[in-house]
């Protein structure tokens, strides 16, 4: 069985060492471990085959001092588990020596790598007395000739774990350390199951005899002297967990992060294997009390039977092995990398080299342990001696770097030797007279003597002390940002309202009624004292509370408001039951009854409370009792077992109630924000309906009722609004009419006064950038269940608000979260936020000539960076001032991402950023920009805020009749009922825009008289019958002189509608003279194939349909030299444009509007 378990370990080892060709894969891997697999080797590597033999002796021997110092290494594995968020700097180290070099030069590496080579070789030969004593008792092996079988199977068995450490690497050796893990704490309990069935005891029997013996009870360790010594050894053990090995797991983590769950989760397992190892020395106990400490083990193997054993040697050859070849491993990386690689300067030593040297490394070292075994074979004294050699020397010099000291050389040789110096004259003269293990004090002598030489001694540039990495200060802030949260939640705790969700259920309050009167009444009789029967005679109040529970849940629950409830439910829980183990305290002598009091009361507090204040409440109430019964002059304990039974029960049930009810709290919060977020969108949605588009129209067989119900919701929707139109805009009886007549496609503009729909829906409010910024990361964890990890940097003279829709800018927050999160090459490491001022610029107009400049309007704006900490991606840098407007910007394209797959993260990204007259930039798929005004109603107002026609030959709103009025308003009613015949025209988006113009021209006329927006349907009409009903087109002819004669930006047309619209009006606004427009044609004529033509000729037409437009009405211009002007070229160059671009027909209608023109006949209307 054995020899079996040794080749399958074998060639475990052997199989995943394969392809090791890189120093650092040999030396930590790749850095890809799980989190699963780096705590079994762990826990592997920190339980050795020694430290079971050893632990299960000294439990036998000295009771409970040895059981308190051995769960100190659960408690080292927690203490040290912060410490972890401080490693970011080390990460990429290799070995323990490397990451001292790297602050303090290369002398303290060299000695670093030279105290740890020895330390870990004295390891290995403690875990090979571990295998040799297994096969020793396990075989039986006593005579001369067994001797000589026994010590060539030690041999072969560390020839085995020699090899597979020099080829295999730390991969080799971490998957051999989950096989040996699992192996050994499979083994353990059933080992410790099986002695105490061999008892034949019962737990209670078991923990009568135990409490009998003087060196199991509590009070033998509280006297002061063996209190000093456990403090001092509890102390030397949590300063023994920096070696080599342990480090070195701590690099293999990917970050930070994960070794900070590593110690975590290695502190819980390490107890549970220490409590199984505790067991077994006390059941071994109570079995044999009388034993030897070298008689314990073969003990266990002569009454063991025979597959039990072989699983015992087993176990110790998988703890001995598992920690025998990470020690091999470290050795071989610090004399190839830290002593051989520090020293070599001209030459530079390869890979290849390094590997060469560490297996040779692996099989020295290996060797020397072997022969230290025939020197010296106590187990605890190598303990010691590993101890004091160590720890005086490395500990000190590494946890001040990890708390950002720089020093030099000088300055670590000095705490080094110091440490030397004091641990020698604590061995010679202190140790002897005080009995106390000196290696702690001695490293606080190579601290504090570091430290003096720094600040005593002249030092060189770039020491001190340096700041915390950023994985570590993101942490701090993150915490500082959840504990702001938590505040304000707290400061809204006491309000009415919400008290009043703490009301608990009749049955809650029925039952917690119960509980208070039974353990009200059963406290009253046992710790009833006559001396001190007014105190006795408080126990009653908590039964009086208990009845008043039971008849307000039976009596008044309905009738009593439901904030009176809550709020005496959570004060009288809070109080009553914290003051009433208190006075159990006070009252009783015996602590039994008072700690049964605090896990029950504990457990009622915790369930039906918030975790926040309920938990606050144990802890403060632990904390009295404790005093108290120290205070006391007389106290009875109760048995260390029942004691430590007592504690281990309540203290996991107290911790599995706060988990579940964290848990429980973390799926509330999610459950509510996903229905308020539900709740959100349905508001939405209602609010989309009442903006429908979609009105039913009543015929005239409609009953009374029908017209009823669609006069009142006719009514209702023009009430609302009016409240959205200008007052600067005449409201008239015609105007009222036509909305009645055409109400949807009215209210669908007027009352968004907004570029598109996402705008009729955006609430602006001024919002806090602090509390914005919450509320995302609060949106992410709901979304994720998890942070995002966000690092914010500080930036300077930054508003702290903004004005915007706070629903959308958080959806806002967590789609970009989510989308740099999404591309991080790993998820374990921060995102930064970063925040600056910059402008956002859009064009008023463009200019009618190629070298004009356009006027622009500027607004202030905020930018948020997100970007990833990948070193490789250079960071973005923000400019003072972005044009919306440009092709660069406008359209977010990400090049890393397939242009086949759709991005619905950057898509409504976009949309909620466009909606906000934003700009969204993707430099990389890593980084992301959101640039977003900072009062977005100022960039709304500026952009519809459009004033008088600016071109020179328009006229000023001269009187216009009433009949006019109504005229110009049926035109557009007629032009809006005619034109969806085409089946490429959408009806409300005419309607939209159509509203559009009434809103920017209002009643202003053409230099040819003519109403701007009637002027505009009569050129569409033109070229939905020359381009048949082509859409964009269109839509574009309706928009274009927008941009001409008024200061409405051509981003709001961007912004607004289709892309090939804004590129129609784009290319119409620019090619303006019919010279230009002539070169433009002939040029794309030779460019371009004919299907690429079309939309070019586009511009021809609305040109040509302009001209035709205005000759046919050419009577209204004032000045006959420009209708001359405009009638001579029309015939020049639009009637031969016409006959070779456009349709037969059009030259004809242009030559006969022109001539017409120039005789000074009456134009005709077209028909």
């Amino acid at each position: 069985m054995v020899m079996a378990f040794l080749l399958l370990t074998l060639v475990v080892g052997l199989y995943y060492s394969r392809k090791v060709t890189a120093f650092r894969e040999y030396a930590i891997g790749n850095k890809d471990f799980a989190t699963a697999t780096l705590v079994a080797t762990m826990l592997a590597t920190s339980f050795g085959g020694g430290g079971l033999l050893r632990s299960v002796e000294q439990t036998y021997a000295q009771g409970l001092f040895w059981i308190l110092w051995g769960f100190s290494a659960s408690v080292g594995f927690w203490i040290l588990t912060p410490l972890m968020l401080r490693m970011g700097p080390f990460m990429q180290h290799f070995s323990l020596a490397e990451s001292i070099g790297s602050i303090y030069g290369r002398l303290p590496r060299f000695v670093t790598a030279l105290v740890s080579i020895i330390q870990e070789t004295i390891i290995v030969a403690i875990q090979i007395i571990a295998i040799s004593m297994a096969i020793e008792i396990c075989m039986n092996l006593s005579s001369s000739n067994n001797m000589m079988i026994q010590t060539s199977i030690t041999v072969i068995a560390t020839l085995i774990l020699i090899l597979y450490s020099m080829f295999g690497g730390i991969r080799s050796v971490t998957f051999t350390d989950v096989l040996q893990f699992i192996t050994f704490t499979a083994v353990i309990p059933l080992v410790a199951w099986f002695i105490f069935r061999a008892t034949n005891q019962s737990m209670v029997e078991v923990t009568s005899i135990l409490h009998k013996e003087p060196k199991f009870q509590l009070g033998n360790c509280l006297h002061m002297d063996k209190l000093l010594g456990i403090v001092a050894l509890f102390l030397t053990n949590l300063a023994s967990f920096i070696q080599p090995t342990t480090v070195q797991r701590i690099y293999m983590a990917s970050s930070p992060i994960q070794a900070r769950k590593l110690f975590l989760y290695s502190g819980i397992f390490s107890m549970v294997i220490d409590g199984f190892m505790t067991l077994i020395a006390l059941f071994l106990f109570v079995k044999a009390p009388t034993l030897a400490k070298d008689q314990i083990w073969p003990y266990v193997f002569e009454n063991t039977p025979v597959i039990l054993k072989g699983f015992i040697a087993i176990s110790l050859l998988a703890m001995a092995m598992s920690t025998a070849d990470s020690s091999l491993n470290a050795c071989a990386v610090m004399i190839s990398h830290d002593i051989v690689g520090g020293v070599q300067v001209k030459r530079v030593i390869t890979d290849k080299h390094k590997l060469v040297l560490a297996r040779l490394t692996v099989l020295i070292v290996g060797i020397c342990a072997m022969l230290l075994v025939f020197r010296e074979r106590d187990l605890l004294e190598l303990l010691k001696f590993i101890f004091d050699f160590s720890v005086p020397i490395v500990t000190a010099p590494f946890f001040l770097a990890i708390y950002g000291f720089r020093g030099s050389s000088r300055t670590a040789l000095i705490g080094m030797l110091t440490g030397v110096l004091a641990i020698l004259v604590w061995k010679q003269w202190v140790e002897p007279r005080i009995n106390i293990d000196g290696a702690f004090p001695s490293m606080l002598a190579n601290g504090l003597a570091m430290l003096a030489a720094h600040y005593l001694l002249p030092q060189p540039a770039g020491t001190g002390w340096v700041p915390p990495d950023k994985i570590y200060q993101q942490r701090q802030q993150e915490r500082a940002r959840i504990k702001r949260r938590n505040k304000q939640e707290r400061q809204n705790f006491f309000l009415k309202a919400q008290l009043a969700k703490f009301k608990p259920s009749r049955t809650g309050l029925l039952l917690s009624g119960i509980y208070l009167l039974v353990i009200g009444v059963a406290t009253f009789g046992y710790c009833y004292d006559y001396s001190q029967s007014l105190y006795s005679y408080s126990l009653l109040l908590l039964p009086c509370m208990g009845l008043l529970y039971m008849g307000c849940s039976v009596y008044g629950y309905q009738t009593i408001p439901d904030g009176a409830i809550g709020k005496y439910w959570f004060f009288s829980l809070l109080t009553s039951l914290p003051m009433h183990l208190l006075l159990n305290c006070c009252l009783t002598d015996e602590l039994l009854v008072p700690l049964v009091l605090f896990f029950t009361h504990g457990t009622v507090l915790l369930w039906a409370l918030p975790l926040y204040w309920s938990l606050r409440g144990v802890l403060v109430t632990m904390g009295t009792m404790m005093v108290i019964c120290f205070c006391k002059s007389t106290i009875l304990w109760p048995s260390p077992i029942i004691l430590f039974s007592l504690l281990v029960a309540g203290l996991c049930l107290l911790i599995w109630i706060v988990y579940v009810k964290q848990q429980n709290r973390i799926q509330q919060e999610r459950v509510a924000y996903f229905l308020q977020k539900q709740a959100t969108q349905e508001a939405y949605e209602l609010k989309k309906l009442a903006y429908s588009e979609e009105l039913p129209t009543a015929s005239p067989q409609n009953t009374l009722a029908q017209e009823g119900t669609i006069l009142e919701k006719a009514i209702q929707n023009v009430t609302q609004s009016i409240a959205f139109v200008n007052s600067t805009i005449p409201f008239l009886k015609e105007d009222f009419q036509s909305i009645i007549d055409k109400f949807a496609e009215w209210a669908y503009y007027l009352k968004q006064r907004a570029k598109r729909q996402d705008q009729l829906l955006l609430q602006p409010s001024i919002i806090l950038l602090e509390a914005l910024i919450d509320a995302g990361e609060v949106a992410y964890q709901k979304e994720k269940g998890y942070l995002p990890g966000l690092w914010i940097e500080e930036s300077v003279n930054i508003p702290t608000t903004m004005l915007g829709d706070r629903e959308q800018l958080v959806q806002l927050l967590f789609l970009a979260f989510s989308y740099v999160r999404q591309s991080s090459v790993s998820f374990r490491f921060p995102i930064t936020l970063q925040l600056q001022l910059t402008q956002l610029r859009y064009k008023k107009r463009e200019p009618l000539e190629a070298d004009g400049d356009p006027a622009c309007i500027t607004f202030p704006a905020l930018a948020l960076v997100l970007h990833t900490e990948n070193k490789q991606i250079p960071l973005p840098t923000l400019q003072a001032v972005y044009d919306v407007e440009s092709p660069a910007t406008t359209q977010p394209v990400d090049p890393f991402v397939s242009p086949q797959k759709v991005n619905l993260h950057k898509e409504n990204l976009a949309s909620i950023v466009h909606a906000h007259y934003g700009l969204l930039l993707l430099p990389h798929a890593e980084q992301l920009i959101c640039l977003l005004p900072l009062d977005v109603s100022q960039v709304r107002e500026e952009m519809l805020a459009l004033s008088l026609p600016r071109e020179a030959g328009t006229q000023e709103e001269a009187s216009i009749t009433p009949h006019e009025k109504t005229a110009s308003l049926a035109r557009l009613s007629s032009f809006h009922d005619w034109i969806p015949s085409f089946e490429s025209i959408d009806p409300f988006l005419i309607a939209e825009i159509l509203l559009l113009l009434r809103r920017c021209y209002g009643f202003k006329r053409h230099a040819s008289g003519q109403l701007f927006y009637v002027r505009a349907v009569g050129i569409a009409e033109w070229v939905a019958a020359w381009t048949d009903g082509h859409a964009k087109l269109v839509y574009a002819t309706l928009l274009y002189d927008l941009v001409r004669y008024t200061r409405l930006p051509l981003s709001y047309i961007k912004a607004n509608y289709h892309l090939i619209v804004y590129c129609f009006v784009e290319n119409t606004i620019a090619i303006d003279s019919r010279k230009r427009l002539e070169e433009s044609l002939l040029a794309i004529t030779n460019r371009l194939k004919e299907s690429l033509q079309k939309e070019y000729f586009s511009v021809l037409y609305v040109k040509l349909a302009e001209r035709l437009y205005d000759l046919k009405h050419a009577s209204g211009y004032k000045d006959p030299t420009i209708v001359q002007a405009m009638a001579k070229e029309s015939l020049t160059i639009d009637v031969e444009l016409a006959q070779r671009y456009g349709e037969p027909g059009m030259a004809i209608l242009l030559k006969q509007a022109a001539e017409e023109a120039l005789a000074g006949a009456k134009p005709t209307e077209p028909i």
